[in-house]
């Protein structure tokens, strides 16, 4: 009977192949911007450190290794984004700086009837009333209390 060759099946794999395809999951990411495919390839890059460090591991035991990983790595990383949120909160308020002065507050230059003018820092923005009959003098402070686009929406001190 002869030889079948060597056994590819229990063979190991080189570390370099999991640093390639954390590389390949990564750029895959990359264009995807999925927040999926990054904790794969973490899980590749820790596959490639653990068959490093333990001099060699059979191709089931690798997958193995990876497989659970992968899928630890992805609860765990949607877990810390639901609890610390990502920074599309932060960038989402990139282009909407009146929102940051919501609970600020405001000196008013003019108001005619429910629309008027605020300064906040020295800088004037557009500003309708909230609220009521209330008349407001240049010099009265308010507080704001919404934005909308560039309007604030103020109420009286």
């Amino acid at each position: 009977m002869e030889a079948a060759g060597p056994d590819l099946i229990g063979a190991a794999v080189s570390p370099w192949w999991w640093v390639a395809a954390a590389i390949l999951f990564a750029a895959i990411e990359m264009l995807t911007v999925s927040t999926v495919l990054i904790w794969s390839a973490l899980a590749a890059l820790v596959t490639a450190a653990t068959l490093w460090l333990t001099g060699g591991l059979s191709i089931w035991g690798q997958i193995a290794i990876f497989g659970v990983l992968s899928i630890a790595f992805t609860f765990a990383g949607r877990a810390l984004v639901a609890r610390y949120g990502d920074l599309g909160d932060k960038a989402g308020k990139l282009n909407r700086r009146a929102d940051a002065l919501v609970g600020r507050e405001a000196e008013v230059v003019a108001f005619s009837w429910h629309e008027g003018q605020v300064t906040v820092d020295g800088v004037p923005w557009p500003a309708r009333l909230d609220g009521g009959d209330v008349k407001l003098d240049p010099g009265d402070r308010v507080r704001i209390i919404a934005a909308d686009g560039i309007v604030v929406w103020v109420r009286k001190i």
